[in-house]
């Protein structure tokens, strides 16, 4: 009768610690996209202009594509941008602002008089999230005859500071540990429970 009271304990015992395994990884899965929502990821951008070579003083129009590592669109980015010469990188900078495109998904455009020729630096600024600025710059030629083609680039993960740095490494680092120690343990106890009962 006492075996049986014991192995019923350790039976209850062991489905709570069940339920609470499952309720802790459908948390991990729930949370888990808060990082990637949280810009812990590289975005890859490419530059393009129209016309290729930019004509000086005629319109020109800087298309940014932005997507993922894994290839899918990166959309409600906001971007901003510079134009500077870049033999001469103290020159007030030219300003630019970037519209974002329904289609095709992930692109933005920015439609301005192209500068006079020479050789420029652009920078392009990603300002989705508070407190977070990603930069990035690529070369770019106005005037002569050879075209710019695609101009790439990468925004690395941004973090508004050091508490974003320690949250982001949390989320990435310690949440999986706390689980697998979770997971040890409760195998651990549940086993230990298992000889408990058999002995008694």
């Amino acid at each position: 009768m006492a075996t049986t009271l014991i192995g019923s304990g350790s039976t209850i015992r062991a489905r709570a610690r069940r339920r609470a395994l499952a309720g802790l990884l459908a948390l991990t899965l729930l949370l888990a996209p808060a990082t990637a929502m949280a810009h812990g990821t590289i975005v890859l951008g490419a530059v393009t202009v129209d016309p290729d070579p930019p004509k000086p003083g005629a319109p020109l129009v800087l298309t940014v594509d932005l997507a993922t590592t894994a290839k899918s669109p990166v959309e409600g980015a906001k971007l901003s941008g510079t134009l500077v010469p870049t033999n001469r990188p103290d020159a007030p900078p030219l300003p630019l602002t970037f519209q974002e495109y329904k289609e095709p998904y992930g692109t933005y455009r920015a439609s301005f008089d192209a500068p006079p020729a020479g050789a420029y630096t652009l920078t392009v600024r990603d300002s989705t999230y508070k407190n977070e600025d990603a930069t990035a710059t690529v070369a770019l030629r106005v005037g002569g005859s050879a075209s710019n083609g695609s101009l790439d680039f990468a925004f690395p993960p941004t973090n508004p500071g050091s508490r974003s740095v320690v949250r982001w490494l949390l989320w990435l680092v310690g949440l999986p540990l706390l689980t697998g120690v979770v997971v040890t343990i409760l195998v651990l106890r549940s086993k230990r429970d298992e000889r408990a009962g058999e002995d008694g």
